[in-house]
C-alpha cells in the first residue's frame, strides 16, 4: 500500500508519509512519558500528616507497600545483572535504590515537624512512626549495599558468580520477592491480622540464608579460588540476612499495633 501511494504521489506523498510517521512516533513517546510519570508518582513515598496511631498506620502502610514493590524490582535487577554480568541493569538498580534511600531520608528528616504537630494524647504515634522509618531505612540500606557492591564487582571485571552461588541467590531472591508481593497485599488491604504467618516465612528464609553462608564457608575452605568472588558473595548473603531481619521487625510492629491501633 505504501509503495502504491508513493507511486501515485511521488515526492509529495513521501513527505506526507514521513510527517505522519514523525507525528505517530511523537504521540507514542509523549504517551509513554506520561504513563511513566504516573507510575513514578504512584510509587513515590509520602510524609505523615496524621496525628494518631490509626492515621500513622494508614499512611505508613501505603509507604511500606511501595517500598517493598521497589525493593523487589531492585533485587531482581541486581541479582539478574550480577549473574549475567550486565552493567547497564546493575547501574539501573544502583540508581533506583539511591533514589529510594533519598526519599526515605526525606521522610526521616520530617520527624521533627511530625512530632511538633502531634496532639499530646497521641505521642505514641511518634514512636510507631520512628520505628517504621528506621526499619524502612535498614531495608533500603541493605538493598543499596547489595546493588552497589554488585555493580562495582562487575565494573571492575571481577569473576562472575559460580553456578551454585547463582542458583542460591536466585532461590533466595525468588522466595523473598514472593513473600514481599503477598505482604504488599496485606498492607494495601490493611489486613494486619494476616501478618504472623509471613513473619514465620521470613524466619524460615533467614534459615536458608544461614545455610547458604555455611555452604560458602565450606566451599571457601576446599574449592574456592577467587577472593573477590567469595567476599562479594558473603557480603550479599550477610546483607540479605539483615534485610530479612529488618522486614521481620517491621512486620512485628504491625502485628502488634495493627490489632488495636488506638490503644
Amino acid at each position: 500500500i505504501v509503495a502504491y501511494l508513493i507511486h501515485l504521489g511521488g515526492g509529495t506523498m513521501i513527505a506526507i508519509l514521513l510527517l505522519f510517521a514523525i507525528l505517530l512516533l511523537t504521540r507514542n513517546y509523549l504517551k509513554h512519558k506520561k504513563r511513566t510519570r504516573v507510575i513514578k508518582a504512584e510509587d513515590s513515598l509520602s510524609k505523615a500528616e496524621s496525628n494518631s496511631i490509626h492515621g500513622v498506620i494508614e499512611e505508613s502502610s501505603d509507604n511500606i507497600s511501595k517500598v517493598l514493590k521497589r525493593v523487589n524490582k531492585i533485587n531482581e535487577n541486581t541479582v539478574g545483572g550480577l549473574i549475567n554480568q550486565d552493567l547497564a541493569v546493575l547501574k539501573k538498580a544502583k540508581d533506583t535504590v539511591t533514589k529510594l534511600e533519598t526519599e526515605i531520608d526525606d521522610i526521616q528528616n520530617n520527624i521533627f515537624f511530625f512530632i511538633k504537630n502531634l496532639d499530646e494524647s497521641y505521642v505514641k504515634a511518634s514512636k510507631l512512626y520512628i520505628d517504621v522509618i528506621s526499619d524502612l531505612q535498614d531495608i533500603a540500606q541493605s538493598c543499596s549495599f547489595i546493588a552497589k557492591a554488585s555493580h562495582k564487582h562487575v565494573l571492575n571485571n571481577h569473576k562472575a558468580l559460580k553456578r551454585n552461588q547463582s542458583k542460591e541467590l536466585i532461590e533466595v531472591q525468588t522466595k523473598l520477592a514472593d513473600i514481599f508481593t503477598r505482604i504488599r497485599t496485606v498492607f494495601d488491604e490493611r489486613k494486619f491480622k494476616s501478618i504472623p504467618p509471613f513473619i514465620e516465612e521470613l524466619r524460615l528464609l533467614l534459615g536458608d540464608v544461614r545455610k547458604h553462608i555455611h555452604a560458602q564457608v565450606e566451599r571457601t575452605r576446599t574449592t574456592e579460588s577467587s577472593p573477590k568472588n567469595t567476599t562479594l558473595y558473603f557480603s550479599i548473603l550477610l546483607e540479605t540476612k539483615d534485610l530479612i531481619k529488618a522486614s521481620i521487625n517491621l512486620l512485628e510492629i504491625y502485628a502488634y499495633e495493627g490489632k488495636n491501633p488506638e490503644e
